[in-house]
């Protein structure tokens, strides 16, 4: 199994995950990259593995997922300030 780490700019910092399957990276990213605001999208990152294949997967999925998320519709507010 190969270590993998992905490194986040984010507007908050920086945000480091290390996994060791590319499934586990996936999902981790995911949901670091659902949390940040559309208005902070995309944000830079770095995938870092020895194996190139992961790397450039990785790598190529997480930037699709940002413009993605860019391209979905905001999510709406109430009136109280919840979403719904």
């Amino acid at each position: 199994m190969a270590i993998i780490t992905i490194t986040f700019e984010l507007p908050t910092g920086t945000r480091h995950l290390a996994v060791n399957s590319e499934r586990s990276a996936a999902g981790c990213a995911e949901a670091v990259i659902c949390a940040i605001p559309r208005e902070a999208l995309p944000v830079p990152l770095a995938v870092s593995c020895p194996d190139p294949g992961i790397r450039n997967r990785l790598t190529g999925y997480l930037l699709d997922l940002q413009t993605e998320c860019l391209r979905m519709p905001p999510l709406s507010r109430n009136a109280s300030g919840a979403l719904g």
